[in-house]
């Protein structure tokens, strides 16, 4: 029997599905200001507000209740893989900002960043589900998808290796996008990692 009482566990699993979740919307802002560095719209204010959000609740939960000792080690682990989340959205958001003084770069080079980047974000917005859910073939199901998110960025760094023509700072920001991506998927990855001993820690 966990400490922390079943009603308070589940209503902090629902709460921290709800960061990964926050988390997942600043990615997918920054995303969309990276695929449209011109003209970025509102993606820019939608990512950032998702970020400010994030940061306030991360800090709300670190100093409320934590619903005893399966509470402490649920929020403590996906509270820190939320914040990288963050974390993340933010260098890409710097990243986008920093693009738009350069040229896009050609079609068949954004083309697999954007793959990189769909898959990535899929894991991320899984991961919150499957927080809630705790379904062991739903945990199988986003490791496996982190596969494929490497499989991609290889895809991209053999297009990258052969193509002599690019510009090198180019190159640099693909491959920095690229393993900022593959990094939301590994978070992505480990907070699931853990959910179904998160799904009786409180029972």
């Amino acid at each position: 029997m966990s400490d922390g009482g079943d009603g308070t566990y589940r209503a902090l699993i629902a709460e921290l599905a709800g960061l990964v979740r926050l988390a997942h919307e600043a990615l997918r802002g920054a995303t969309a200001a990276l695929a449209d560095p011109v003209g970025p719209g509102a993606a820019v204010p939608v990512a950032e507000k998702a970020l400010a959000e994030l940061r306030s609740r991360i800090e709300e939960d670190a100093a409320g209740a934590l619903g005893g000792r399966a509470g402490v080690v649920a929020a403590v682990h996906v509270g820190t893989e939320v914040e990288a989340l963050g974390q993340l959205a933010q260098r890409l958001l710097e990243a986008g900002w920093a693009r738009r003084e350069r040229e896009p770069v050609g079609e068949h080079l954004r083309r697999p960043l954007c793959g990189i980047a769909d898959a990535a974000l899929e894991t991320v917005a899984r991961a919150a589900d499957v927080l809630e859910s705790a379904a062991p073939e739903s945990v199988a199901d986003v490791l496996t998808e982190l596969h494929e998110v490497g499989q991609r960025q290889r895809l991209l760094y053999e297009l990258l290796l052969r193509e002599e023509g690019t510009d090198l700072v180019d190159v640099a920001d693909l491959v920095l996008l690229s393993c900022c991506y593959q990094q939301c998927a590994d978070r992505a990855g480990a907070i699931v990692r853990h959910s179904v001993l998160f799904s009786h820690a409180g029972v």
